[in-house]
């Protein structure tokens, strides 16, 4: 009888390891509203911005990025009538700005400026500003810190902390996190994959220089407890040396957000929208010529097929297990606001030597996404380097796919639907 015992909790057992774990979603929108771009509006000729005005509004609306990042123009208060009028051109169009505050102001000169740009969501402090505020940067920091705090208060609009360049300079600003809502991080990788470990030394909680995650550490030292967006992040593109080909870009653009969002960045802002006149940085999505790059087409598709409105609800967790061979596997769980779950599968490896400018394509590992309740994987998105998307509808709960260096989404179909 003891025997039998032990036999039926063995079986029990072995049922209760085999059924799908409850993974808990993310709310599909604020992945979706997480995309961000800078811009540079006011840029006249040789810059695309001024003179394409109207088509790259559009090109923003076709890839779905309803936010970006730019400057107050002449200290702000004395933006001219025209900047206005772009910017009311911007908010009517569904396009909100993060704004780069001017230094110095008094509140009431802040105030005013800020009143000049509709459909403003946010404010930051100045740009870069250990390199740009000279050797009194702390200081004239902490001049405006207050200032852009009343303002923030007074204007209903949450103020971001300053992004700085050295490592050292965090902890040399302090903890300003009184006077902020967000702290702000520029982590470019230096054209290495969004999910870089790092290459360089620890920080005080474990994590490598470079990594997401040391970024954010660095911000946490003058905004502890808040949280952090990224302002500032991208990859240069061509076949210079310390870019990377257009396709490799492809392959990382969605997961530059994805990944971001897994480890707690709510917004990420990509440098940036065009390249610079011909001979400059090429970080734009787009090409100089306005052509779009493979990055562009990847995000708009990422965008195209997440796209959700902002209703309220508590997203929910989806029973299933990926299976097979998950080394270097990353996912990401959303849930529509109409209960719709999408899974997003990746493989986090480099698939280019930077040092060497070489390319290191990582093979495809197949794994095995099991659904329990009914529900089964109805169509999924396989992202090509190029940006584009081969579309396949297996219709089955358990569905064996090949995961690869870019980003496929599986649409889980509830029952009948």
């Amino acid at each position: 009888m003891k025997k039998l015992y032990l036999f039926l909790i063995a079986i029990v057992c072995s049922i209760a390891s085999s059924s799908p774990a409850q993974v808990q979603a993310v709310r599909d929108f604020d992945v979706y509203d997480s995309v961000g771009v800078n811009t540079h509006w006011t840029f006249g000729a040789p810059y695309k911005y001024l003179p394409n005005f109207t088509t790259l509004v559009g090109k923003m609306q076709n890839a779905r990025i309803h936010h970006f990042r730019d400057g107050e123009q002449w200290a702000g208060y004395n933006t001219p009538s025209w900047v206005t009028s772009m910017y009311t051109q911007l908010n009517a169009a569904g396009l909100k700005s993060n704004l780069v505050i001017s230094y110095p102001q008094t509140v009431d000169q802040l105030e005013a400026g800020l009143r000049k740009y509709p459909g403003l969501e946010s404010i930051e402090m100045m740009n870069e500003w250990d390199n740009n505020g000279g050797s009194n940067w702390v200081s004239s920091a902490w001049q405006m810190l207050p200032i852009a705090h009343q303002a923030g208060v007074d204007l209903d609009l949450p103020v971001l902390g300053p992004s700085l360049v050295q490592a050292s300079s965090f902890s040399k600003l302090g903890d300003v996190s009184r006077y902020l809502a967000f702290g702000n991080i520029h982590d470019y990788q230096g054209n290495r994959n969004p999910e870089t470990p790092g290459w360089g030394g620890l920080d005080a909680q474990g994590n490598a220089y470079g990594s997401i995650l040391w970024n954010e550490d660095m911000a946490h030292q003058y905004a502890p407890g808040l949280p952090v967006i990224t302002t500032e992040t991208g990859f240069q593109t061509g076949s210079w040396s310390g870019a990377i080909p257009e396709t490799v870009e492809g392959t990382y653009a969605p997961r530059v957000f994805l990944a971001r969002f897994n480890r707690g960045i709510k917004r990420t802002y990509m440098y940036q929208l065009i390249d610079d006149p011909n001979g400059g940085p090429t970080y734009g999505l787009l090409r100089y010529d306005l052509s779009a790059k493979p990055a562009y087409t990847a995000i708009a598709n990422m965008q195209e097929m997440l796209e959700d409105s902002n209703a309220p609800f508590t997203p929910g967790k989806l029973p299933y297990t990926l299976s097979g061979n998950t080394a270097h596997v990353e996912t990401l769980l959303l849930q529509k606001s109409g209960g719709q779950f999408f899974l997003a599968v990746w493989l986090t490896q480099p698939i280019w030597d930077v040092a060497h400018a070489l390319a290191t394509p990582v093979p495809p590992q197949q794994v095995t996404l099991t659904i329990s309740d009914g529900m089964d994987a109805g169509f999924a998105a396989f992202f090509q380097p190029d940006g584009t998307v081969r579309k396949t509808w297996p219709a089955t709960s358990k569905y064996t796919f090949n995961a690869t260096s870019c980003i496929t989404l599986i649409r889980i179909n509830w029952p009948g639907k």
